[in-house]
């Protein structure tokens, strides 16, 4: 009942925040009927391209009509607090797991997928292992993968390795040692788009993962006290803080834009030799130059080891997918079997396919390798399907206040205003 009082009380503030700037709540259409099924996601993704099909194809099944709606980005996750907190949410919703789907879990708000999953146990072995750790939450599984793997990696210009005669780096010793030598040859080691802070966010949970490894987050996560504490995310901070004292990201990262594609002009015009980046890094390149991609000038990589780190190299951070979950209410087994039978389906993986998605859905690796990016995607796949552990991002597995603080600390960090053990220190203190 803490839960649900929590989120009712979240769902009134945003309510009367939203109406109190001029913007109406937002409550689950109707058409005067009981029997319509509600689908929220977010547009932009490329589901609102595939789900309104899958939606005809449920009310064909059903009989039931499928009322699906898609929102931006910021606006969608406010009315869908607004909803979960007055009573009024939909049927099946899209979002990232973490943090924001626990709140709702231990409000009673979710479906457990689980008792299904076990009833038909094909269903769950159609995901890679790796990426459902952020919907597996209290013994249940409340969700399942809509979207595409999103690791993050190392990207290069293969051009300018060539010219300085380099390997991309396998290691963090041999990322530092190369350091010099690309500013020796007048080119930006690392672009790195610090005017967006959420770009810092991928090294630190990179370097975090593979120094300390991957339960040192696991006890922020879980709220262990001294955990932001630990020696070993103090030691990959300063690695990081190194890095950039060295000069790899240059003395103007703080004013370029990854999401104005500054950082990416940065690589392909061969005034950066890499950048780090999520998987989607990939088709933003082909948008920006698609002839420069074809032509083999880009190349990829896993976020280098570090020698003696705790953290397994074949560990994967970033956001392992995005997911479609199931509310607790009287249509809850119409949603789950819509999850189960139309969004699980090898019509909507195929669709995905098609868009460019690398779907976490097994046995997919003959329509990889026939794809036209398919040095790419079966290489992000081989990845994901291999990896022991692949950590959420951050921001998605925090709850928001801890999430925002990360951010803020992080580009203090970076930007050499705190150090370390400050940063550990201010995040142990706001974690209180």
């Amino acid at each position: 009942m803490r839960g649900l009082r929590r989120l009712c009380a979240m769902g009134a503030a945003l309510a009367f925040a939203l109406t109190s700037t001029g913007c109406a709540v937002l409550l689950p259409p109707s058409d005067g009927s009981a029997d319509v099924v509600t689908t929220w996601a977010i547009s932009g993704g490329g589901e609102e391209e595939l789900m309104p099909a899958e939606g005809e194809k449920f009310q064909q099944r059903t009989g039931r009509p499928m009322q699906t709606q898609f929102f931006q980005n910021d606006p969608y996750k406010n009315k869908l607090w607004v909803s979960m907190g007055s009573g009024t949410p939909p049927d099946t919703f899209f979002g990232w797991g973490g943090g924001a789907l626990q709140a709702f879990i231990d409000a009673g708000k979710v479906a457990d997928l689980g008792p299904a999953m076990r009833e038909h146990p094909e269903w769950r072995q159609n995901f890679l292992p790796s990426v459902m750790s952020p919907v597996d939450i209290n013994g249940g599984t409340y969700g399942i993968p809509v979207g595409g793997i999103q690791p993050v990696l190392l990207y290069f210009n293969k051009d300018v390795f060539a010219r300085v005669g380099l390997q991309p780096p396998r290691t963090w010793d041999e990322l530092l040692d190369q350091i010099p030598k690309f500013q020796q040859a007048g080119v930006l080691p690392i672009a790195l788009g610090g005017a967006d802070s959420w770009t810092y966010l991928m090294w630190e949970e990179a370097i975090v993962d593979r120094v300390a490894g991957p339960e040192a987050f696991r006890d922020v996560v879980e709220g262990k006290p001294g955990a932001w504490l630990n020696p070993d995310i103090i030691k990959a901070n300063a690695m990081l803080q190194d890095l950039v004292r060295r000069g790899a990201f240059g003395n103007a990262f703080a004013s370029i834009s990854a999401e104005l594609g500054q950082q990416r002009t940065l690589l392909a015009s061969e005034r950066a030799a890499m950048m780090v980046h999520l998987g989607s890094g990939y088709s933003d390149l082909l948008g920006d130059d698609e002839k420069w991609v074809r032509e083999g000038h880009l190349g990829w990589a896993p976020f280098p080891a570090v020698e003696g780190g705790k953290g397994d190299p074949a560990n994967l951070v970033g956001n392992p997918t995005t997911f479609m979950s199931a509310t607790a209410g009287p249509d809850q087994r119409e949603a789950v079997e819509f999850l189960r039978k139309e969004l699980s389906s090898d019509a909507f993986t195929e669709g995905r396919l098609k868009r460019g998605d690398v779907p976490p859905v097994t046995g997919i690796e003959d329509q990889l390798r026939a794809s036209e990016d398919a040095d790419f995607m079966t290489f992000v796949y081989d990845l994901a399907k291999n990896a022991p552990h692949f950590q959420q991002s951050w921001d998605q597995a925090l709850p928001p206040g801890p999430a925002q603080n990360v951010l803020i600390n992080l580009q203090k960090l970076f930007l050499d205003q705190i150090s370390p053990e400050e940063f550990s220190q201010l995040m142990e203190e706001s974690s209180r």
